[in-house]
């Protein structure tokens, strides 16, 4: 099936913004070895000049991802002529994320008992007893049931999108019947839900976002020879999202759309290659940068009992390529391996 270039850059963007959020876990409060809190020394940061707004707002890569999610399921599974079984999707669903996550939960619960051995607590203020081990084993820690993130703490937003799919896999026929007409009013039932405050979870805007990506698939199809419109809409809804209060409802969408209109404009096959592969790393960095985080900041309070040099450029420069190439390798050699394994095993 075919890849859309833009969509594995997209993806790739989302996932860097979130480790460039997550720089922060090098200072206190969240790094407890630390002395310099994050607020009062952010300023001092690798970069900071054009890195800036991702250290402050990199989460929101979460957000676009989920409208991302919407638009591939879509693609996938509603342009299908044959029904996909429950079985099948689950297993796919199983085989694509299972393995990593289970690879780094138990790496992560070494590193965090290791720090509790040692300094006598756990590192990130994350919760990492048995009962919490019990939901990240079966991938509801975010369902919840849980008293916060544990663990490997943004495996949260992977739970929570699991139980996404469960929900979009059940509404692939209604959705085939009725398209854009239910989906939006699925995205109104949505809003008022979130309004009315029945409960306080970042279950019903992951959903919105979802959903709003699964609407972009009908209009991208619709807007397919018309692309000028379509950037045309994508760039007003851009903009009206910065207009008064932060609109994430409009704004992931909208950066979506902007990317899908690049999308005719990447036609070098060796450009779609490396697009492709930094698509395919997205998974990987976004489960292994805190183990990766956990190993620098412990080995580095027993070398040189402090971590100056985390202002340091190259030092900067170094970790990420180092976690891009522990990613690449981690997707070759173990995630790739293990989903047609689990597959195979399942699926034959």
């Amino acid at each position: 099936m075919k890849k859309y270039s833009s969509i594995e850059l997209l993806r790739f963007l989302t996932s860097l913004s979130v480790l460039l959020y997550h720089y922060r876990h090098f200072f206190s409060p969240y790094n407890i070895l630390s002395q310099e809190n994050y607020e009062s020394f952010s300023s001092n940061l690798p970069f900071y000049n054009i890195a800036n707004s991702f250290y402050s707002y990199g989460f929101y890569g979460v957000h676009v991802f989920y409208t991302i999610s919407g638009f591939v399921f879509a693609y996938v599974y509603l342009s299908l002529k044959e029904e996909t079984s429950l079985k099948e999707f689950s297993v796919n669903r199983i085989a694509r994320l299972y393995p990593l996550h289970f690879l780094t939960l138990l790496i992560v619960t070494i590193l965090q008992f290791s720090y509790f051995s040692k300094f006598g607590n756990f590192q990130f203020d994350l919760i990492n007893d048995f009962y919490h081990f019990f939901l990240q084993i079966f991938f509801i820690s975010s369902w919840g049931f849980e008293s916060g993130n544990s663990f490997n703490g943004p495996i949260w937003s992977v739970s929570v999108e699991i139980g996404i799919y469960i929900i979009f896999f059940f509404l692939i026929k209604i959705i085939n019947n009725y398209k854009v007409y239910f989906l939006v009013l699925l995205s109104i039932f949505l809003v008022v839900v979130d309004k009315l405050n029945f409960t306080e979870t970042l279950f019903l805007e992951c959903a919105r976002l979802f959903f709003s990506g699964v609407l972009i698939f009908y209009l991208y199809d619709k807007f397919i020879r018309n692309r000028s419109i379509f950037f045309t809409i994508s760039l007003v809804m851009l903009i009206l999202s910065f207009v008064g209060n932060f609109k994430t409802f409009v704004f992931c969408p909208a950066i979506l759309m902007v990317f899908l209109s690049m999308e005719n404009l990447i036609k070098a096959e060796n450009i779609k290659t490396i697009f492709s592969a930094l698509g395919n790393l997205t998974y990987s960095l976004y489960l292994l940068h805190i183990p990766f985080q956990l190993i620098i900041i412990y080995i580095s309070h027993q070398l040189f009992g402090n971590l100056d040099f985390i202002y340091n450029n190259y030092f900067f420069t170094i970790y990420f390529i180092s976690l891009f190439f522990v990613a690449h390798f981690v997707f070759k050699r173990f995630e790739k391996p293990a989903n047609k394994l689990i597959r195979k095993k399942l699926l034959n």
